[in-house]
This record gives structure tokens, sequence and C-alpha cells, in this order.
């Protein structure tokens, strides 16, 4: 075989892929945005999705869309002629759509992220601690695990006698700095450096900096329809864009979340940046 033909394998091989990948991206949109996607139909609009993918590489976007518009019309229960014939009309914007997916996909692609700045403890990690009780615990297990980060044994049953408290001492709610204060650590609220309107952010550089400086923190954060939830600050990385380095940082927040059990979690952004509070420990006061 020469290396003429072992190339256009080679090619078709990419083309069809992309083919699948633009079929399976689309129909996923299509779904999601005609409110349509939903767990019992997840595999079923992947495989409409890729044989799509497969009527655009032999037949083009128009032989896509028949596909992807019959399939979803068995999906959903709709009109079937009507809904194929709707969106081999409207495949023409296929092209326009993946384009938007593929440069979604190459921004968030990790090899187009540099670290510029990675902010951590410099005696290593958080220790890593898992609650018992998915209702109870984070903020037991957080000062634990940060307890143990500072060397200082963490006793929970410290706890005022006249506490709600179960035999264990692991109260529902419970208060980090009462707790940690309890244990005879130093404990300081961080304060939100950015603020717009009426409303305060936490800037996760200031936060690095401090963790940086051997400080670790434990942050809480509001659940909806639930209490409040409470992690550590494990290590903040800044990365910046390789292709566009005009492009504003991103950043990524690893915390040690005791309702995790696979390692460190990532915390999303805008959750960090509206904490409800994040405090600092030591075991001497914050100079």
């Amino acid at each position: 075989m020469t290396n003429s033909t072992l190339k256009q394998n080679d090619s078709r091989q990419r083309n069809l892929a992309k083919s699948l990948l633009k079929g399976a991206v689309i129909n996923f949109g299509v779904q999601a945005l005609g409110k349509n996607l939903n767990k019992d139909n997840f595999w079923q609009t992947l495989l409409v999705g890729a044989a799509g993918g497969l009527g655009d590489y032999f037949g083009g976007n128009a032989a896509m869309g028949a596909i992807l518009g019959g399939g979803n019309a068995l999906i959903n229960k709709s009109n079937f002629l009507g809904t194929t014939a709707k969106y081999a009309t409207l495949s023409f914007a296929a092209d326009g759509m993946l384009k938007i997916a593929e440069a979604k996909a190459e921004e968030l692609s990790n090899d187009k992220w540099k670290i510029r700045i990675d902010y951590h403890l410099p005696g290593g990690d958080l220790p890593l601690y898992h609650q018992k009780d998915p209702a109870v615990g984070c903020t037991q297990e957080t000062l634990k695990s940060i307890g143990e980060y500072l060397r200082v044994p963490i006793r929970i049953l410290d706890y005022p006698v006249d506490w709600d408290t179960n035999k264990d001492g692991y109260k529902n709610g419970a208060d980090f700095m009462q707790l940690a204060l309890a244990n005879g650590l130093y404990v300081e609220d961080v304060e939100k450096k950015e603020k717009k309107g009426s409303t305060e952010f936490y800037t996760p550089d200031y936060v690095g900096n401090l963790l940086s400086r051997n400080y670790p923190m434990a942050l809480t954060y509001n659940v909806p329809g639930d209490l409040p939830h409470t992690v550590g600050v494990n290590r903040i990385l800044r990365l910046q864009n390789t292709v566009n380095p005009k492009k504003a940082d991103k950043y990524v927040i690893q915390v040690m979340d005791p309702l995790y059990e696979n390692g460190y979690k990532t915390l999303p952004f805008q959750t960090f940046r509206r904490s409800t509070i994040i405090r600092l420990v030591s075991s001497k006061s914050y100079a």
C-alpha cells in the first residue's frame, strides 16, 4: 500500500469521525433547544445523531437533516413527514452550528491553556476526609482535614455542652468558626475584594495568595433547597490561553469536598465567587 493510499484512508477516517461528531453535536443541540432532551432518550438521541453523521458523510447536509428529522420525530412521537422535511430544509445551518460547537470545544481544550499561576498550600494537599452521612458532617470533616494539615488534632466533641449534638458530636448545620475555636485554632473571615453594585464577590488571586502563604481555608456556599455546604480550598490555578494571550485568564478552583470520594473536586468559578463565606484557619494569629 502506497503512502498516498494511506493518506487517503486516514483522510476518510478523519472526515467520517468529523461527520459523526457533527451529527451528534447538532442533534443534542436541536433536542435540547426543543426541550425534548432527557435522560430517558439520551442514547436514542446519540444514535440518531450518529446516523445523521453517516448521512452527512455520504450525502451531505440535506441527507443528515432528513435522518435527524425522521429519527427525532420517532423519539419525540411527532409528525414524521413534517419533521423530516423541516430538518432537511433547515440543514443548511448545520455547518454553522458545527463551527460554533468546534470553536467552543477548542476554547475549552486543555492544550489551549497553560498554567500562569499555581496557588497552593506549601505543605502539600489538604488530607482527604469524607462524611458518612450525606446530610451531616461537611463542616466537621473539612475542619479535620485542615486540622491534620496544621498538625492540630480535632476533637469533634469539644462543643459547648448545651448544643444539640448526637453521641459522636456531629450536629446538622454546625458552625465552622465555633468548632474551630473550640479546638484552639485561629479563624478569620476572608474579605470579598470585588464589588458590582451592592453585590460583593471573592477574587481568586486574593484567596490564592493567602493559600500560598500557608493559610488553609474553609469555603461555604449555598446549595439550592438544602443546607449550605462547606469544603476546604486546596488549590487555585490561573490559566492563560496559549492561542490568544489577550483572552481573559480563567481559573480552576480545586477543593477538598467531603461529599466527593474520588480525590479533589473542581468547584464552579461562579460558585466560588458567590460563596457565602470563606474562612482562613491558622494555629496562630493571622498577620
